[in-house]
């Protein structure tokens, strides 16, 4: 579940041997989860200014504009960067050099098929300024697609420090550059000019900081090695991307512009509060694969990161739902109060995906890429399945209603992991997701359900599990968790 993209547990490794990946790890995790709390910060002043202004209408077409760049850009790395990380060989310049060659065939393609499809698709989705919005957007596809093997030469050596440093002032680009547009009155082109920026940023910086001067190079068994490992991790990342598309295209479809953006905001705003969740994947990837072949160490994982992510975004959920609306309103406007009409249910989703995104890690190491894509055709098939009823229906919250129906889809994954490696424990997890579930669920329950989520930490059970993690992090103990 990549970019579940996204993102499992604080990795480690018990050997002695390990001693330096364990250092690695801890110092990247700390690097990583630095750069993600200033971006968070980052993040919120520029949108609450940003959107504030520019207003759900307008931003609508930029969000539908963007997931669809996102989905192309996707669609061109093909898992290419993930082969490069994971490679058991340090791959040789000619082996970077023809990994670039054929990103930047596929980036090419993709942008001439979008224009091209262009009619198509702003007749699909009605909006105005689309067409014109999309158009520039693919332009960074080429971009960020060239950039994937200078990055993946950082992220092979675990050097986490300098790509928290070069992301960290690419964000900062970004705002720096779209904020006095937007005072300026360019509106969304603000954004676009801001990202834009951003990606020129980090193509420049990852080559320079990865040291890789990319040259033009063609080697047929290179290709034919670097496919035929990542077809399978790229067709279940490409399933899984189209979440992204079920905004732009279904609700695009149905509603207005406004909604659109909205629910775009309540997904941006759910990224942000979910920024562990990034970190703990990106850091699964890289070094999973040293224990792959230790079975319970993996089941341990699975059991520990599910515990793990729900303590660290449960309670970060739940403030949210709480006071978001009240924030929403006072700083945001009025126009989007109705982001709380779905979030409750966004945020049940990513809690739900953060637990099981350990799993997806754990049969992507393993090689079982078809087995992550038959969850992943699972749950797009249920949840835009149900957008494309609900939405039209329901309006808004159908949206919601779908995201619900796709939690049905994660006891797939759970019997894939337990046929390869066996079943983690979720006794402990599941407690803490349902009081988390409750709590989000406030305004329909009842304020009264506002205790559940604190007696549930509060209990016997609980505080015995907090005290052994609390154990863990001061003595500085690092294990498969």
């Amino acid at each position: 579940m990549p970019d579940e993209a996204a993102d499992g547990p604080v990795i480690a490794v018990a050997a002695k041997p390990a001693d330096s990946l364990r250092g690695k790890v801890f110092h990247g995790g700390a690097m990583l989860m630095g750069r993600q709390l200033v971006s968070m910060a980052l993040s919120l002043v520029g949108l609450l200014v940003i959107t504030r202004i520019i207003g759900p209408a307008a931003y609508g077409p930029y969000v539908a504009a963007l997931g669809i760049c996102m989905y192309a850009q996707n669609l061109g790395q093909a898992g290419i960067g993930v082969y490069l990380v994971r490679a058991a060989d340090a791959p040789s310049k000619h082996t970077y050099d023809t990994a670039t060659t054929l990103l930047l065939i596929s980036a090419c393609f993709l942008v001439l098929c979008i224009e091209g499809g262009m009619g198509l698709i702003t007749t699909w989705i009605p909006m105005p300024g689309l067409g014109r919005l999309l158009s520039v957007l693919m332009l960074s596809v080429v971009l960020q697609t060239f950039t994937v093997a200078a990055s993946a030469k950082l992220e092979r050596t675990l050097d986490f420090r300098r790509i928290a440093m070069i992301e960290t002032a690419g964000q900062l680009l970004y705002y720096g550059s779209a904020l006095p547009l937007v005072f300026m009155g360019f509106g969304v082109w603000s954004l676009v000019t801001g990202y834009t920026l951003q990606q020129l940023l980090l193509c420049i910086a990852f080559h320079v900081a990865a040291r890789y001067r990319p040259r033009l190079a063609w080697d047929r068994t290179i290709i034919r090695s670097m496919l035929s490992y990542t077809f399978g991790y790229a067709a279940s990342d490409w399933l899984w991307q189209l979440r992204g598309l079920v905004n732009p295209v279904i609700v695009g479809h149905f509603l207005p512009a406004e909604a659109v953006g909205q629910i775009g905001l309540a997904i941006r705003m759910l990224e942000l509060l979910s920024f562990t969740k990034t970190v703990a994947y990106r850091l699964s990837v890289a070094v999973l694969a040293k224990v792959q072949d230790q079975p319970a160490k993996l089941v341990a994982a699975a059991t520990d990161g599910m515990r793990l992510q729900t303590l660290a975004l449960g309670p970060v959920l739940i403030g949210f739902s709480w006071f978001g609306g009240f924030l929403l309103s006072l700083v945001f406007g009025k126009r989007w109060e109705p982001v709380m009409t779905v979030y409750p249910f966004l945020a049940l989703s990513y809690l739900t995906n953060a637990q099981f995104n350990i799993h997806s890690s754990i049969l992507y190491v393993l090689r079982r890429n078809w087995d992550v894509s038959w969850f992943h055709i699972v749950h797009i098939v249920l949840f835009a399945g149900a957008a494309w009823f609900m939405v039209g229906r329901y309006g808004l919250v159908g949206y919601g209603y779908a995201e619900a129906v796709a939690l049905l889809s994660y006891p797939v994954i759970h019997a894939s992991v337990a046929r390869v490696v066996g079943s983690p424990q979720y006794g402990m997890s599941a407690l803490w997701w349902a009081a988390v579930a409750i709590g989000l669920f406030w305004r329909d329950l009842g304020p009264w359900d506002i205790a559940v989520p604190i007696v549930a930490i509060l209990c016997p059970p609980s505080l015995r599990q907090l005290k052994v993690y609390f154990e863990m992090i001061t003595n500085r103990r690092l294990r498969v968790a």
